[in-house]
């Protein structure tokens, strides 16, 4: 086991190294840029405060790195190590990122940044596997079809200045990079526990020009609350062949299966006297997911300094989910079929010659096609009982391109400028009762958004070698999700146009200390926003502003010490909420947490022993916009902090144990609430496990 690789933010301070077009580095562990062929990967090793060796010169499309903003680098050695139920919750760990654990079957988790929530409300952080798209048509984010042994690592862009992406890219991105060459054998298995079982294996061959990697991962737990069992088992394969320097074309089949019991949620009262129990509406919630994916995967250096990227894929996320959040509702069934197909060129040139400044230009062009299907059904445990009352049917057409140049006309100066440009199509048929109507299908086409055009600009100043100052500005969009994208309503919904800039300051001029601190803005001209109803469609909840700084630090005193932490400040207003929500003028927009705080010690006393110590805080937040429920008046809730310790040891270079404790102090306390109008209204809870203990064991052969 080698130290825990750890590069918090390291985007802004690899740029500021990276000044010349010979300039190249590597995350933890030597892996290649993201995106960039594994053969083109540098014997370059960067950990947050180390000095970037450059051996070489970089090809392929420009990566996370190269995005003057807040990035944050989670390394594979600090991700393999980790038990969650749901893998969202692994980013956990990163600076200015909270996940809320809804624990509710296959709807288990969503990640919120720079002030938006995570009620799935606002479709506002792009998911990638392996550089493909992987958001649901709702924009949640699904990476259930990874485990964290297949993780080499993850990376976090924030704010609104990246060009690569459009549809959903409209607070940052995360970007999860899995293994895909080398030559080992791993077997891992974890038990402990709520009955927890998870073993995962992971085979990677080389051999002359072929590469080969297979996984295969299994979950089964009964998990802290009743009526929670969950079962997913995953696999994947990958095959890529490089004849030479020049090419790299590959192949990427991967799969998932999820059978899981909802517990439902539980009143304030409940959730504190007894956190463990289903209520018994929710005796037969629950659900199933299928994920398929095929991708293929091309890169190929055209010439010297011009390279060419090409993704072609197709996937299916299906999912069948029961629930009946009310005794006093009807259960629903609630089928989503997805199923998404695309592709996504990138060309790049990097100027060799001197003179040109260090000049990188690259054009992009991306497709994707959405064929979704989503249907709300009566059912009494299970058994339908009658036609959809909800039955939709749409596709998605979404074109984007963009050209971005960077540049170093001063040494210490770097200047990168972009222009995006996305276009959306596409029509749908609804199911639709008006009232004292009989029910009739109704055609309607998409929104006419017209081209979303999104200039974005930095600049990076380095004075002095190891110190850094940065700002960007840079427009996003959002749309309405599912049927609130549609014209179904007599004013259609513009797209919300979001405009953020930041500036921060980077030091990492001793190798024992790091810090990065930055304050940003994020203004929408218009939100829209699911209403929450169940009836599928959106409103614009008017002008929004969010802002808020982040602060990290990290020292390394002596070579068996590491120390750690993240403060993260997020403020959001209803500006301009419109005539119908004037009322909500100047209050805050709901499950947006006041902060976040995380800190780690990582003690190594002996080389064969690493000691862990992992803490994350969450302030509270509203559970509706107009900052008021009857049950709680205008105060926040949801505030908590937990624990978690481990220790890993390496018994010999093929086998090494571990232990970890969750919630070592055993507090109680809330990953999700959330507040209902109907029904027996009120703020509903669900309960954060209680302390609880795995150990593993971890196989090369």
């Amino acid at each position: 086991m080698t130290p825990r690789a750890r590069t918090s933010g390291l985007a802004t301070a690899l740029a500021a190294l990276l000044s010349t077009p010979a300039a190249a580095a590597a995350p933890p562990g030597g892996a290649a840029p993201a995106g960039a062929p594994e053969t083109a990967a540098l014997d370059a090793s960067v950990a947050l405060g180390e000095e970037v060796v450059v051996i070489g010169q970089r090809v392929g499309p420009l990566d996370s790195a190269d995005v003057v903003t807040s990035v944050d680098i989670l390394g594979g050695e600090e991700i393999q190590g980790q038990s969650t139920a749901e893998p969202l919750e692994l980013l956990r760990r990163v600076p200015a990122v909270y996940v809320e654990s809804f624990n509710q079957g296959i709807i288990n988790a969503d990640v919120g940044l720079r002030g938006f929530n995570t009620q799935g409300d606002v479709a506002h952080t792009k998911l990638l596997i392996d550089g493909i798209p992987s958001n649901h048509h709702v924009g949640l984010p699904d990476m259930k079809a990874v485990f964290p042994l297949e993780i080499e690592r993850m990376e976090v862009v924030k704010g609104t200045n990246d060009p690569r992406y459009g549809l959903n890219n409209v607070a940052g991105n995360i970007h999860v990079i899995t293994r895909k060459t080398g030559s080992e054998r791993i077997a891992r298995l974890l038990a402990g526990s709520f009955w927890t079982v998870e073993p995962q294996v992971l085979v990677a061959t080389e051999h002359d020009a072929l590469s080969q990697t297979y996984f295969a991962g299994y979950r089964g737990s009964d998990n802290y609350r009743d009526h929670a069992r969950a079962d997913r088992v995953a696999g994947s394969a990958k095959w890529f062949y490089e004849p030479s320097r020049e090419l790299r074309v590959g192949l990427i089949l991967r799969g998932m299966l999820l059978d899981a019991d909802a517990p439902g949620y539980l009143s304030e009262e409940d959730a504190r006297a007894r956190p463990t129990v289903s209520p018994a509406h929710s005796a037969t919630d629950g659900g199933r997911q299928t994920t398929l994916h095929a991708s293929v995967h091309l890169d190929h250096e055209l010439t010297q300094g011009l390279s060419w990227q090409l993704k072609g894929y197709g996937q299916a996320f299906l999912r069948d989910r029961w629930v009946k959040f009310d005794p006093d509702l009807d259960q629903q069934q609630r089928v989503e079929n997805d199923r998404q197909y695309g592709a996504i060129s990138v060309l790049t040139y990097r100027a060799r010659d001197p003179r040109a400044l260090g000049l990188t230009v690259e054009w992009g062009v991306d497709y994707q096609l959405q064929d979704n299907r989503y249907q709300r059904i009566p059912t009494v445990d299970r058994q339908r009982q009658g036609a959809a009352f909800r039955d939709e049917d749409f596709a998605l057409h979404a074109a984007g391109s963009y050209v971005q140049a960077s540049a170093s006309p001063i040494k210490p100066i770097k200047l990168v400028a972009a222009l995006r440009a996305d276009r959306l199509a596409g029509a749908g048929s609804f199911l639709e009762q008006p009232e004292g109507e009989a029910a009739r299908r109704v055609d309607h086409a998409l929104n006419d958004y017209g081209f979303i055009w999104q200039p974005k600009a930095s600049v990076m100043v380095t004075p002095v070698k190891g110190q850094s100052l940065y700002a960007n500005y840079g427009r996003t969009f959002q749309i309405g999700t599912g049927k609130g994208a549609y014209a179904v309503q007599g004013t259609p919904l513009d797209p919300s146009i979001n405009d953020g800039w930041e500036i921060g300051y980077r030091s990492s001029v001793f190798p024992w200390v790091t810090s990065h601190i930055a304050y940003w803005e994020q203004r929408a001209s218009g939100e829209v926003r699911d209403k929450g109803d169940g009836s599928g469609d959106a409103e614009n909840v008017g002008e929004t502003l969010r802002r808020g700084f982040d602060v990290e630090l990290t020292l390394q005193p002596f070579e068996f010490l590491s120390v750690w932490g993240a403060f993260s400040r997020a403020i959001s207003e209803q500006v301009e909420p419109g005539p119908a929500l004037a009322a909500n003028q100047g209050k805050e927009l709901d499950h947006v947490p006041s902060f976040s705080a995380k800190g780690g010690i990582d003690v190594r006393p002996v080389q064969e022993l690493l000691v862990s110590l992992f803490c994350y805080a969450q302030g509270d937040y509203y559970l509706n916009k107009e900052n008021n429920t009857p049950e709680h008046g205008a105060r926040k809730v949801g505030d908590y902090v937990v624990v978690n310790a481990s220790a890993a040891y390496d018994v010999s270079e093929a086998l090494s144990v571990g232990v970890e404790v969750n919630n070592l102090l055993d507090p109680s306390y809330d990953t999700s609430i959330w507040y209902k109008d109907f029904g027996a209204a009120g703020a509903q809870h669900n309960p954060g496990n209680a302390r609880s203990a795995y150990v593993t064991g971890t196989l090369r052969f």
